[in-house]
C-alpha cells in the first residue's frame, strides 16, 4: 500500500460522462453546495473559492499542493490567469494521467508536475518563484499540517499569498466518534484542529491569517446530501469507490450533529517574523 492518501472516489463515479477528453472533468474534492446540484460545479466552485482566497491573479507562480487529477490546475490558469503553476501529487500514477491532460489542454509550458508529497517539497530546488501557495481540501491528510506549514513558511518570501480549504473541529474536546471517523478516511488525529487554534497554529507556523470562513453546511452537508439522495449508485460502483463515498457520508452526518465537525476556507500570507494571533472572531 502507499504512504499516501488516495482520492476516496476514481473521477468517472461522480463527475459528469462526456465523449470530449479536452472538456471532461475529474474532480475530486469535497465541493462548495451553495446554489448548485451537480458535482463538477460543486468541485470547480470550491476550488475557486480558494483561488479567490489566494488573491491568484496575472503573473502568479503558484504552487498547487495535492492537486488531485488536476483540474484546479487548469482553473488557476485559464480563470486566474496565472504564469505559472507547479502541481504537487505524490501518486506517480496519477501524476503520468495529469501531464497527459496538461499536453491536451495546451499547457505544458505553463505547468510543471511534481511526483512528492506537499510535505517533502524543497521550493529553491523543485518549485522556485512561488508568489502564492494552494490547497485544495487535501491538507489534513499531511503528515502532518503543522509540520508542513511551518517547512513551507521558512522558505517562502514574506508577503506570500496562501489558501486552504480545510477540515477543522468546533472545540478543542471532540468526541471520540470524530476522532475514530477521522482514523477511518485516513486523517491523522493530530490534524484535527478546532477553529479556535487556527490562527494560533498558522502564526506559530509564520503565517497570518486575513480571514477564515466558516462553511461547513455548503461543503460538508453538501456532499453528504448528494451521496444520500441517490445511494444506490455509490453502493453499487464499491471498484470505483462508491462504497467509500458512501462511508464518508455518513460519517460525516454523524460527525456534523451538534456540529462538531466543520470546514473553513483560510485566506493568509507568509508574515513578517513571529506574530501574535488575532482575536478577531470568525467568519
Amino acid at each position: 500500500m502507499p504512504d499516501y492518501p488516495r482520492p476516496v472516489v476514481v473521477p468517472t463515479l461522480v463527475n459528469r460522462r462526456t465523449a470530449d477528453a479536452r472538456a471532461r472533468t475529474e474532480w475530486t474534492n469535497l465541493g462548495f453546495w451553495r446554489g448548485v446540484r451537480r458535482y463538477g460545479e460543486a468541485a470547480r466552485e470550491l476550488a475557486r473559492r480558494v483561488g479567490e482566497a489566494a488573491k491568484l491573479t496575472e503573473g502568479d507562480v503558484v504552487l498547487d499542493c495535492a492537486c488531485g487529477y488536476g483540474d484546479s490546475i487548469r482553473l488557476w490558469i485559464e480563470q486566474f490567469g496565472v504564469q505559472h503553476v507547479f502541481a504537487v501529487e505524490p501518486d506517480p500514477t496519477i501524476t503520468a494521467h495529469i501531464a497527459e491532460r496538461v499536453k491536451l489542454w495546451g499547457l505544458t509550458d505553463r505547468v510543471t508536475v511534481l511526483t512528492m508529497r506537499a510535505e517533502a517539497v524543497v521550493l529553491a530546488q523543485h518549485a522556485p518563484g512561488i508568489t502564492a501557495v494552494v490547497c485544495v481540501d487535501a491538507a489534513y491528510h499531511f503528515d502532518t499540517r503543522s509540520s508542513w506549514l511551518a517547512t513551507l513558511s521558512r522558505q517562502l518570501p514574506v508577503d506570500t499569498r496562501i489558501a486552504l480549504a480545510d477540515l477543522s473541529i468546533a472545540r478543542l474536546r471532540y468526541s471520540r466518534l470524530v476522532a475514530a471517523i477521522a482514523r477511518r478516511t485516513g486523517i491523522p488525529e493530530v490534524n484535527l484542529w478546532a477553529l479556535d487554534e487556527i490562527e494560533p497554529q498558522m502564526s506559530e507556523a509564520g503565517f497570518t491569517v486575513d480571514r477564515l470562513l466558516r462553511c461547513g453546511s455548503e461543503v460538508l452537508g453538501g456532499f453528504a446530501r448528494y451521496v444520500m439522495l441517490a445511494p444506490w449508485r455509490f453502493l453499487s460502483q464499491p471498484q470505483r469507490g462508491g462504497w467509500r463515498a458512501m462511508t464518508t457520508a455518513v460519517g460525516i452526518l454523524a460527525a456534523r450533529r451538534g456540529e462538531r465537525l466543520e470546514y473553513v476556507l483560510i485566506a493568509a500570507h507568509k508574515a513578517r517574523g513571529r506574530i501574535s494571533a488575532s482575536t478577531r472572531p470568525l467568519a
